[in-house]
């Protein structure tokens, strides 16, 4: 089981964040100057920020067995909790090699962005062993 996002590229998430919190620093400061709330309204502009890349990513799970490849969907809040099977690829279907902290792939014609974290668990499975235990 590998978990993968797709659509915006991980790392602009970060982009929305900053924007998010630069923005509503911006508008405090120029509505009323330096106050007590400016944390807290920092935090919320970086907090929308986040949401709203959110918006643009898609979550994934891909299933990857002797049998085959299957790509699930699941939803973007919350835990990964499947929604609907997206594609069923055939058996060998890889993910290529994968390297840095996000590593880009191409599934079912859609790009995905896999963490390092997963990269181990993306390698194609070995045929099952036949001839008892």
């Amino acid at each position: 089981m590998v978990l993968a996002q797709g659509g915006l590229n991980p790392w602009l998430q970060n982009v929305f964040f900053l924007s998010g919190l630069i923005g509503a620093r911006l508008v405090v400061a120029w509505w009323d100057g330096p106050g007590v709330f400016d944390l807290l309204w920092s935090l919320l502009g970086a907090l929308t920020g986040a949401v709203l890349a959110t918006v643009f990513i898609s979550r994934r799970v891909v299933l990857m067995t002797d049998r085959g490849v299957v790509v699930l969907e699941y939803g973007r809040f919350g835990g990964v909790k499947p929604t609907r099977m997206l594609a069923r690829l055939p058996s060998g279907t890889g993910t290529g090699p994968l390297s840095g902290l996000w590593a880009r792939t191409e599934l079912a014609g859609e790009r995905l962005w896999i963490h390092r974290r997963w990269h181990r668990d993306a390698a194609v499975p070995k045929a099952p062993h036949v001839g008892g235990w």
